[in-house]
């Protein structure tokens, strides 16, 4: 009798690529540091570092390389590796979709690669889950301290990881609430939105994730109104807000923090009003940890994967599906975060509409290469 074939396959293949912004000489020990951990716990010496990285575009200098070139790397890319890291955020990710063709999507859908980083990368994390259904991780790849490995690791290997929000910004849900992740940096998710032919998503089998930097109230408001036109808050399962501000740790941080949360609660009061009346409440869940400043208990969201909140304001997160083989987490005891975890997600959850044809306490704050704005 042949032996049952594993449903596990180990990955051979990992890249380091950056379609935006690039790196700076001091960035290097940090993505030393990515690829000697992430080699070492997939067991792969086969990892392939883009010569863009450090390089500047001729005309626009803080992108790495031309449009094209961005999106032949890209091309190539997913056609050979299993594991595709983006190093930096800033902006340009948003120039290589239009050069992305029905081709390369189907190659996505079939090869079905991990896509990994944060900030920029929202916006590709995004066109990839609307396209083709297959979900990517948002967090900063150049930022993995060994406990932020350990954590993404466990979801490449399919195991759940939980993590604790901070507070409920409205009554909790009276059940445990599971969903579908999206969303990332605000500024660049709802760039991702506001198009000719907005993406086509089942909004009510989601929760909407958000955080971002560099932003005043009047910018927060007018984000804010481009969810509420898209119709986002009116159909998602849930919210989780991250912190809004540069910084949550200092006064001036908490003090816009605090700004916001009331702005986006006076915001949204009608329309939580409305969805209570209709028995389709809208739990709005704090996280103060899911920033854009990494700190030791920043946690990796699987967009397009799968959520549970429980009413006590745990979160567990899993990646449905996932094939990768963890070989080695050279970590210590593990950890899966700051209380008992929260039941697992959906194994399958529903897939989007679109066919890809048809379109320490005292934080040990880590540097985001590129992606850090000016307030």
């Amino acid at each position: 009798m042949p032996a049952k074939k594993s449903s596990v396959s180990k990955v051979a293949k990992v890249c380091f690529i950056a379609p935006s912004t690039r790196l700076v000489p001091a960035d290097k020990p940090l993505l030393d540091g990515a690829v000697r951990l992430i080699g070492e716990a997939l067991g792969t010496t086969d990892i392939f570092i883009s010569p863009f990285l450090f390089t500047a575009d001729g005309s626009i200098r803080h992108v790495t390389a031309t449009a094209a070139e961005r999106s032949e790397e890209f091309k190539t890319v997913i056609r050979d590796y299993d594991l595709i890291a983006s190093v930096a955020g800033g902006t340009g990710a948003e120039d290589i979709v239009p050069l992305i063709d029905r081709q390369d999507w189907r190659v996505i859908r079939k090869r079905r690669p991990l896509f990994l980083d944060f900030s920029d990368f929202t916006f590709m994390l995004s066109e990839v889950y609307a396209r083709t259904g297959i979900p990517g991780v948002l967090f900063p790849s150049l930022s993995l301290g060994r406990g932020h490995a350990r954590r993404i690791l466990a979801l490449l290997s399919g195991c759940p990881v939980s993590f604790r929000g901070s507070f409920w910004l409205t009554p909790p849900p009276a059940e445990p609430l599971t969903g579908i992740p999206v969303g990332g940096n605000l500024t660049t998710f709802v760039n991702f939105l506001n198009r000719e032919k907005p993406p086509r998503l089942s909004w009510r089998n989601h929760i909407l994730f958000i955080e971002d930097v560099g932003i005043d109230i009047e910018d927060l408001h007018r984000l804010l109104a481009a969810l509420r036109r898209h119709r986002v808050f009116a159909l998602v399962r849930g919210v989780v807000v991250g912190t809004l501000c540069q910084d949550a740790t200092t006064p001036e941080g908490r003090e816009f923090q605090a700004k916001a949360l009331k702005f986006l609660t006076a915001f949204l009061n009608e329309l939580l009003r409305w969805r209570r009346k209709a028995a389709r409440a809208l739990p709005i869940l704090v996280a103060e940890a899911f920033s854009h400043r990494v700190g030791p208990r920043q946690p990796a969201v699987p967009i397009g994967g799968a959520v549970t909140i429980t009413p006590d304001g745990m979160l567990c997160f899993q990646l449905p599906g996932s094939s990768f083989d963890v070989v080695r987490i050279k970590q210590g005891r593990p950890k899966t975060g700051d209380g008992p975890p929260a039941p697992p997600g959906p194994e399958d959850p529903p897939r989007p509409g679109e066919d890809p044809d048809a379109q320490p306490a005292a934080e040990e704050i880590r540097r985001i290469p590129g992606n850090v704005r000016k307030a």
